[in-house]
């Protein structure tokens, strides 16, 4: 599978990624509406995140990025974008990850699916 968007490196010192990626979200969900859009993280290192936003169909005008990734093996967790850290914090429990792709919706609904 290949994941196609537009691609931001944001710090993850103190956790500001959180905020960062959201302002990101936003962004772009004024252009193509947030139902529209994905997001995908990897390459966490101990100081950064790699984080691009695409469109779940189609390919962002913007793309500045293209991530391969595996076909199988994914985890899907669904829930309230309102609680997102705690879906984050239990999926961690069991260590990092080397992907996440994430969709949300406006009626505070989300998805994650995962790769270990």
């Amino acid at each position: 599978m290949l994941f196609r968007g537009i691609s931001k490196t944001f710090s993850t010192k103190g956790n500001q990624q959180f905020n960062k990626i959201g302002e990101f979200w936003d962004e772009l969900s004024l252009k193509y509406g947030k139902q529209h859009l994905c997001g995908l993280g990897y390459n966490t290192t101990e100081n950064t995140i790699e984080y691009v936003i695409g469109l779940k169909e189609g390919i962002i005008d913007e793309a500045n990025c293209s991530v391969e990734l595996p076909d199988v093996n994914w985890i899907k967790v669904c829930g309230k974008t309102s609680e997102l850290d705690k879906i984050y914090e239990k999926i961690y429990l069991d260590g990092t990850l080397k992907y996440e792709i994430e969709t949300f919706t406006d009626d505070d609904k989300c998805e994650i699916l995962y790769y270990r």
